[in-house]
């Protein structure tokens, strides 16, 4: 028996110990550092922004939430403000919100953004210039939403004190969720579609717009929480049309929901038409929507066919029908589809006379499917102003509810 060990038996614990040193190393530099993070205690978590136009100059307003008011054990016994407000100026809107510094006592954090609200003022002089700065700030994620503060400043929204929120930021962002989701006559805009449809030849963007009803002076203050119909409310009202990146003008409710139709964007929404062959309406509401545009290069010009399939049910008859008859219930469906086409047809036909802007994209569809004739366009807004749009609606009821006889008539009997 031997009791010499050999040179590889006496390397093979440093061996071992090497090996697991450098594993150790490797795995080390797997974890990623906190370099950027900050303490909550020290920073003020930014909600919503607003940009105004003032002169040259641009007037930034941010809404911050004050966290001694939002906590759950104070905000039954305190009377101050969820959130606060600051305004500054600057040639440049990260010059404005660093010119903040001398009053925000703590780093301004984006990361939990909201809204961003455009004065018109602002958005008549082009938003490409915020748009760069918001889309360059590492802070930001891009889900909150843009909208446009209709006759009046983004200033007087984030001011305006909201009832059933006590974050305002939080309360527009979850109105224009859940309106967009089953009203039609509002659309959300973040900042991926945003940049997508400035910076896309042949559609220009739209923007929800935003205005104050009542008393703005009065919604500033914490009395508009106190009543039970407050002196102030926020109301999404109309959207905001671009020209590439500058607003020129609104569009009403028909014209909104007939945007939504034609670009697929109604998840829900309800209508009516009057009664076929005797008086009062019959509401229908819109559960599932798609619309698809097909264009046509016709004698070397572009015609487009959109054709919008939507599945309903019938949600109230005013007036004394039998829905048990078939074809009853098909008449129902052409007058509905005859009332969208008309509407639809009419509202692009306004926005070519009025405004010139494609925000309906049907130049970016033209580009996709006809890329060399589309090369050929020099200035694609105003061919759009006289290209030929038919509209083709195909409505199905898919439910007409429990009863088939309406109420009065049932009643009367």
């Amino acid at each position: 028996m031997s009791f010499v060990r050999s040179a590889d038996e006496e390397a093979h614990p440093l061996n071992r110990a090497i090996s697991a040193g450098l594993c150790l190393f490797t795995f080390l530099c797997l974890l990623t550092g906190c370099w950027s993070s900050h303490e909550l205690n020290s920073i003020s978590i930014v909600v919503g922004m607003g940009i105004d136009k003032v002169g040259e100059r641009y007037k930034v307003t941010i809404q911050i939430v004050n966290p001694s008011q939002v906590s759950v054990k104070k905000a039954s016994s305190s009377n101050g403000n969820a959130v606060v407000a600051y305004e500054e100026t600057g040639m440049t809107v990260p010059e404005a919100l660093s010119r903040m510094s001398v009053k925000a006592s703590r780093f301004l954090h984006y990361s939990h953004l909201r809204m961003v609200v455009f004065g018109e003022d602002a958005a008549r002089a082009g938003i490409s210039k915020p748009l760069d700065f918001l889309s360059r700030n590492m802070d930001m994620r891009t889900d909150f939403y843009f909208i446009v503060a209709k006759q009046a400043k983004a200033s007087d929204v984030l001011n305006l004190i909201s009832v059933l929120d006590p974050i305002p930021a939080n309360n527009m962002y979850t109105m224009l969720e859940t309106s967009d989701k089953y009203w039609s006559a509002t659309g959300s805009m973040n900042l991926n579609r945003l940049l997508q449809e400035v910076g896309t030849p042949g559609k220009s963007p739209a923007m929800t717009g935003i205005e104050i009803i009542g008393n703005k002076n009065i919604g500033k203050q914490s009395a508009n929480t106190k009543y039970v119909k407050p002196p102030a409310l926020f109301k999404y009202s109309g959207m905001a049309v671009f020209n590439m990146d500058r607003f020129v003008g609104w569009l009403d409710e028909n014209d909104t929901k007939a945007l939504n139709y034609v670009q697929n964007s109604v998840s829900q929404s309800t209508g009516y038409i009057p009664c076929p062959g005797s008086q009062g309406n019959i509401t229908l509401q819109a559960i599932r929507s798609n619309s698809v545009i097909h264009p046509h290069l016709v004698n070397g010009a572009p015609e487009f066919d959109v054709n919008i399939g939507i599945d309903g049910d019938i949600a109230d008859v005013e007036c004394t029908i039998d829905l048990s008859q078939a074809s009853v219930v098909d008449e129902i469906e052409q007058l509905n589809n005859s009332k969208l086409e008309t509407i639809i047809e009419q509202s692009i036909a306004k926005i070519q006379k009025n405004f010139g802007a494609d925000i309906y994209g049907f130049g970016k569809t033209f580009h996709k499917k006809y890329p060399q004739s589309w090369h050929q366009i020099k200035n694609w807004n105003e061919v759009f102003q006289s290209v030929k749009v038919r509209v083709h609606v195909k409505f199905t009821i898919r439910r007409i509810g429990t009863i088939m006889q309406p109420i009065e008539k049932i009643t009367t009997e």
